[in-house]
């Protein structure tokens, strides 16, 4: 009874709501109506006093009016002609159409179909808020169906269908009749007809699923004949139907779940929906209702992923495929598949083909994914091969899939990876023949495999570079990552037969880069051949061979180009650049790297020096290019790489680790660092559009060769601490300590003078600190020994020793700058001499007495009357020049 009740309620609502949505409707109709009368006054009474302006005696006025009455574009250019002339009378200015005014930029895609679809609503939006009260209704009816247990399943079914079917019946007499609207502006019964079949799908899911009322096949074919039924009235009832269509029907999982978990039955009534809404898409022809069947498709198959369970992965596998095929393959190539194309087109329009691409990637990277997070088994290998003979048969088909090839032979890679993840075994070596099985056997396949088809293919078609860059590199990309794969101690068996898998493609590679016309395949065999031999040699070598391999391939790849002269894009050899500049950058602190040698001698010193010859060999390989001054770059990465680990290495015998340095170390890395910096802001200078990033690498490294500096005047100060030196004069370590950063810092004042001009003073206050420094260090290390700290005092011929020497610096400092004409020099020399003054005074002749006193003060006026005698000569002199 109080079911009765409270639908009896929510039927009075609904009829109230609908009295109410009524008299709105009617006052806004009057209103629109009232509106219309003015408009037509208004109208009426221009066009009189349009009637009027037009009878004056104007013969010029009157022929420009008679051609804008005739034609709104022969107005449009005759008015520059009339208005340009002077003599022109002011009543043809009246007559002559408004000046024009700067046209509005044209909105987007998305704001025309947004501003149409708020246009539609605005005017029908009682008929769209009917449509969804239907579809929900009949959802919610065969929801309550189930919860209710008031009727039978077969009563509930029924009576269900019944109103689904009473609903579509409606809606085709309404059309027929043409009662509301015609053609595509039926909206009313578009709306009755969605709300119909959307409670058909809805029934026929709850029966096959819930109920087991309905056989696997007969749900498909009914589902099949419910979405080709709704299709078909979508063609004649609009666009409405279809959007209503398409978004319930991807909706009714959602409010008719049964929480079983059956993925099959999920898999096949999407598949379904999608069907009947790409026929309906494609015979609309709105392309916002093919991003509809998109986004429900796609969003229904990554749901899926949350319900795979260990048997039903050859099922999102055959979904993945199918949809590839449903949803890309047959909207291009027809339902036979049967539209080819085999044009070449450039990189950059295989690149620009949307949505393709987007849709593959929606479809592989997901199953992918889960594929290497998952136990590799046979399902996953049949679904990944599966995946490749379906890209490439697609390849086949039509050109504008090219790319698709390295789709390919990243799947390829992508299997041998989860394979090898999931049959790893330290068994698996024993036997000689494990080249042959598991992730081996089945990547030395593929990559043979892929390479025939390339070939194969690049024959017949030979203007499609896709192919002949897909037979040149798909063995030496398996065979390498099965290199990367492979334990060193188990290379020694696989070697023979990949070395001579590659040498036996590089020798066709070759061969056939000898027969071939055009410049790219030529081009593209060689540098295959090329990679091919270098990966069979560098299998010979050690860990950092590849690293030396991969190097030489960039000075071969150069020298190709400019040997054939080939516009080869510089992107992948920047990538390649870039994938070594990593590995030489991790390399020293990569543990299987410290105690790795290379013909004797440690990685580094080999390596380092040898990756910097080849980066500046393939530099001069263009000469007017942006991709010189990359390459360039990189040659300097190398050498600063080299000089940071190499000076460490040499020292201490392991790379350096930045949080426990020595004394030394920093001393090392302040001078490298400082030297790097100031290299890469010269090279910025140079460096056109790299400049900003070579600025900021350069002040980067000369900040951190500054902290290093700061931390050891304070914390590892050889004037503080028991710090050895060395033994030598001048040559130990206080040259590295002081004496060179004071050089580096008086360049790096010059580089930044045109950048920052207000930070050179600063940093020339440095270098003339680190002057000071260093030339007292010597001073009293000369004396001292390889220990310089200050609590051992000082002899007083030390002392004296400091007193000429900045005497004669500081004198030199007054002529120097007196002969470059620079007063600030002239300044710093005057204020050395006038320290060295007040030391003698107070320090060195404080303990003298007698005679020497005398002849102290006797031999410090004389020099300083020298001195003045000197500097007024020079001073003339240079008044004469």
């Amino acid at each position: 009874m109080d079911d009765l009740v409270g639908l009896a309620v929510i039927v009075i609502l609904v009829v109230v709501a609908g009295a109410i949505c009524g008299l709105i409707a009617l006052v806004q109709l009057n209103g629109l109506k009232q509106e219309v009368a003015v408009l037509r006054a208004k109208i009426t009474h221009l066009q009189t006093h349009k009637s009027i302006s037009q009878s004056e005696p104007q013969s010029e006025a009157s022929t420009a009016q008679a051609a804008l009455s005739r034609s709104e574009p022969i107005a449009h250019k005759a008015q520059p002609s009339l208005t340009s002339q002077n003599a022109s009378p002011p009543v043809i200015n009246q007559l002559s159409a408004p000046p024009k005014k700067a046209k509005p930029a044209e909105a987007s895609a998305i704001e025309l179909l947004f501003n149409k679809l708020r246009a539609g609503f605005e005017e029908n939006w009682m008929t769209w808020i009917g449509a969804i009260a239907l579809a929900f209704g009949g959802i919610f009816l065969a929801k309550y169906s189930l919860e209710a247990g008031l009727l039978s399943p077969v009563m509930r079914l029924s009576l269900g269908g019944l109103f689904g079917l009473g609903l579509i019946a409606a809606a085709a007499y309404l059309h027929h009749k043409r009662i509301v609207f015609e053609g595509f502006n039926n909206y009313i019964p578009a709306a009755l007809a969605s709300g119909g079949f959307i409670t058909c799908f809805a029934l026929t899911l709850l029966a096959y699923s819930s109920y087991d009322m309905l056989s696997p096949t007969v749900a498909f074919f009914a589902l099949a004949i419910i979405a080709i039924s709704a299709s078909a009235m979508a063609l004649r009832l609009g666009p409405l139907l279809a959007v209503l269509g398409i978004i319930g029907a991807y909706s009714v999982p959602i409010w008719v779940s049964t929480g079983s978990g059956n993925l099959f039955a999920l898999l096949m009534y999407i598949g379904f929906v999608s069907l009947s809404a790409a026929l309906v898409a494609h015979k609309v022809q709105r392309a916002w209702l093919w991003y509809l069947l998109w986004a429900g498709h796609i969003g229904w198959y990554l749901v899926g992923f949350t319900l795979l369970k260990a048997n039903t992965v050859w099922l999102m596998g055959a979904f993945a495929l199918l949809s590839i095929v449903g949803l890309i393959a047959i909207p291009r190539l027809g339902l036979k598949l049967n539209v080819i194309e085999h044009r070449p087109h450039s990189l950059k329009r295989l690149l620009k083909v949307l949505p393709d691409h987007a849709l593959l990637l929606a479809f592989i990277a997901p199953l992918i994914f889960t594929m290497l997070i998952s136990h590799f088994d046979m399902q996953w290998q049949a679904i990944g091969v599966l995946s490749i003979v379906l890209v490439l048969f697609l390849v086949l088909k039509n050109s504008r899939w090219d790319i698709w090839q390295g789709v390919a032979l990243v799947i390829s890679t992508l299997l041998v990876l989860g394979a090898q993840r999931t049959h790893l075994s330290p068994n698996l070596f024993d036997d000689a023949l494990f080249i042959f099985k598991n992730e081996y056997g089945l990547g030395l396949l593929l990559g043979l495999l892929l390479t025939a088809f390339g070939l194969y293919y690049g024959k017949k078609q030979i203007k499609r570079l896709a192919f002949h860059i897909t037979g040149a590199f798909s063995a030496f990309v398996m065979i390498a990552t099965l290199y990367t794969l492979i334990p060193n101690s188990a290379l020694s068996t696989a070697y023979p037969l990949w070395a001579v898998a590659l040498f036996v493609v590089a020798a066709i590679l070759i061969k056939l880069a000898q027969h071939n016309t055009t410049l790219f395949q030529r081009f593209t065999y060689w540098v295959g051949a090329n990679a091919n031999i270098t990966l069979a040699i560098t299998m010979l070598l050690s860990d950092s061979g590849l690293t030396i391999a991969l190097a030489v391939q960039v000075l071969l790849i150069s020298v190709l180009i400019k040997r054939y002269n080939v516009p080869m894009p510089h992107w992948p050899i920047k990538a390649l650049v870039a994938a070594l500049l990593l590995r030489l950058t991790l390399a020293p602190w990569t543990p299987s790297y410290d105690a790795l040698t290379v013909f004797g001698l440690h990685w580094s010193i080999v390596v380092y020096p040898l990756c910097i010859a080849l980066f500046f060999a393939a530099a001069k390989c263009f000469d007017s290019s942006k991709l010189k001054i990359w390459l360039e770059g990189a040659a300097l990465h190398c050498l600063a790489l080299f000089i940071t680990t190499e000076t460490s290495y040499q020292l201490v015998g392991h790379y350096p680790q930045f949080d426990s340095l020595n004394f030394y170390e920093q001393i090392l890395l302040t001078c490298n660092w400082l030297a790097l910096g100031c290299v890469y802001l010269h090279r910025a200078k140079l460096a056109g559009t790299l400049a900003k990033l070579y600025k900021v690498a350069g002040f980067a490294l000369a900040g951190l060769a500054g902290l290093f500096a700061i931390k050891t005047l304070l914390d590892d100060n050889p004037l503080f601490e028991s710090l050895y030196i060395g033994e030598l004069p001048i040559f130990n370590w206080l040259l590295l300590l002081w004496l060179v950063p004071a050089g580096l810092t008086l360049w790096l004042a010059k580089l930044v003078k045109p950048i920052n001009a207000k930070a050179t003073p600063f940093i020339l206050a440095v270098a003339g600190g680190f002057i000071l420094l260093a030339i007292n260090s010597f001073i009293r290390q000369y004396w001292q020994g390889p220990y310089i700290y200050l609590s051992k005092g000082a002899s007083n011929a030390e002392l004296y020793s400091y007193s000429v020497i900045w005497l004669v610096m500081g004198a030199g400092t007054v002529i120097f700058g007196h002969l470059k004409n620079q007063l600030l020099i002239q300044k710093v020399g005057l204020g050395i001499l006038a320290a060295v003054i007040v030391k003698v005074f107070l320090i060195d002749m404080a303990n003298l007495e007698g005679l020497l006193k005398a002849l102290s003060f006797i031999g410090l006026g004389l020099s300083l009357v020298g001195l003045s005698w000197l500097f007024q000569k020079i001073r003339s002199r240079v008044n004469q020049v």
